[in-house]
């Protein structure tokens, strides 16, 4: 359920930020209003087609959809980022570990697969 919500807060943060409507969003993804409607109260499932039809008709690269957005996000708070480290537990990550993803530049995408190689070298000692 929160990652639900978190695509149907980001889709109404880029509604928002472009100056567009739920039914000008439908027209560009090629989806009814009333799924369009469904999805921006986390009630729709959208499949993975869907979500990158309504990706593209925000201009917005598909990840940009499915991060967390900034706590203090209309609609999304401090809990709900809460249910998301709740999350990583359930994927088996150990305390002091935690699951993020990020738009970085190429220098930075390097330093980051650097740590990423690390953190599970140190995990797979740990086990």
């Amino acid at each position: 359920m929160v990652h639900r919500k978190i695509l149907c807060i980001n889709i109404m943060r880029y509604l928002a930020l472009r100056g567009l409507k739920k039914s000008d969003l439908a027209t560009k993804a090629g989806v009814s209003i009333s799924y369009i409607s469904d999805v921006t109260n986390a009630k729709g499932n959208p499949s993975l087609d869907t979500m990158v039809a309504i990706a593209d008709a925000l201009e917005v690269p598909l990840v940009a959809l499915l991060q967390p957005p900034p706590v203090g996000t209309d609609g999304w708070d401090a809990s709900l980022a809460d249910s998301l480290l709740k999350d990583d537990c359930k994927l088996g990550l150990p305390p002091g570990y935690r699951r993020v993803s990020a738009i970085v530049n190429e220098h930075q995408a390097f330093q980051i697969a650097k740590w990423h190689k690390a953190a599970h070298d140190r995990l797979k000692i740990k086990q």
